[in-house]
């Protein structure tokens, strides 16, 4: 049985699409790929179907990352179906708390949990939605930061 990592933000276009994809990335210079499903999501399902945002994209493919999720809103069976859920702010750990219910609460997790980068401002990962293209870089920097720590701490090599 595989195991299950979700990547949640607002709208699924930005930052847990990326953290989807450089998790993914993780995974599979790990050797882990026919052990891990990756998914990402929204609270929101004002971008479900569409591809990531247009300046996430091109920020990723600076670095070989390429982006093809279709965003979707969190269902009620991603608490079941997925082991790890990771937010990336305060109000989605918020929603998810929320949405999914007590039953899955200890599987809920904010994305910077282990990121040591103080540097970086706080736990939360900004949402670079209406910021310029250095705030889609830090973005790109803290995801892919975190993706390889996230992938230390639960699958060690």
């Amino acid at each position: 049985m595989k195991t299950g990592v979700l990547f949640v933000c607002l709208g699924n276009i930005c930052r847990s699409p990326l953290a989807h994809a450089l998790f993914e990335y993780e995974i599979r210079q790990r050797g882990l790929s026919d052990s891990v499903f990756v998914d990402s999501c929204g609270c929101s399902s004002w971008h479900s179907g569409d591809l990531p945002d247009p300046r996430m994209r091109t920020e990723a493919a600076r670095h070989g990352i390429d982006m093809t999720h279709r965003a979707r809103r969190i269902t009620a069976s991603d608490g079941k179906n997925f082991d790890y859920i990771f937010a990336m702010d305060e109000e989605i750990c918020d929603r998810l708390f929320d949405e999914l219910g007590e039953k899955y609460w200890s599987k809920i997790r904010k994305f910077r949990v282990w990121d040591t980068d103080s540097s970086a401002g706080g736990i939360d990962v900004p949402d670079p939605y209406y910021g310029s293209k250095k705030d889609f870089a830090s973005v790109y920097d803290i995801c892919e930061r975190n993706c390889r720590l996230i992938a230390d701490r639960l699958f060690p090599v």
